[in-house]
């Protein structure tokens, strides 16, 4: 794992990127986030426990800021799904009969 400050990241990204391997990225000193490439696979069991754990904490603090159950959360991303697949048919649809 690579560590650079918010100013290096910044300026360097594409830098990174290219790199494929994870930047912990700091600002005053202090983490300020974790940068993981999307091919790398092969990123330490731990980091990802603990961006996924920092990620939970996130979306639970939100859902109580907010005044949202976990069921009713569940409930959303199901029927956003669904519309999801049921526009998606719908264009599928539309361009057959437009060719026909």
């Amino acid at each position: 794992m690579e560590f650079a400050s918010v100013r290096e990241f910044k300026t360097h990204a594409s830098e990174f990127i290219r790199r494929k391997e994870a930047v912990m990225v700091f600002r005053s000193g202090k983490p300020a986030g974790v940068f993981i490439p999307w091919e790398d696979i092969n990123v330490d069991d731990e980091v990802r426990r603990a961006a996924l754990k920092a990620l939970v904490v996130k979306v639970a603090r939100e859902r109580e800021e907010n005044g949202i159950t976990e069921e009713e959360a569940l409930e959303d991303f199901a029927s956003f799904r669904k519309d999801r697949r049921r526009r998606e048919r719908g264009a599928f649809g539309a361009d057959r009969r437009e060719s026909e």
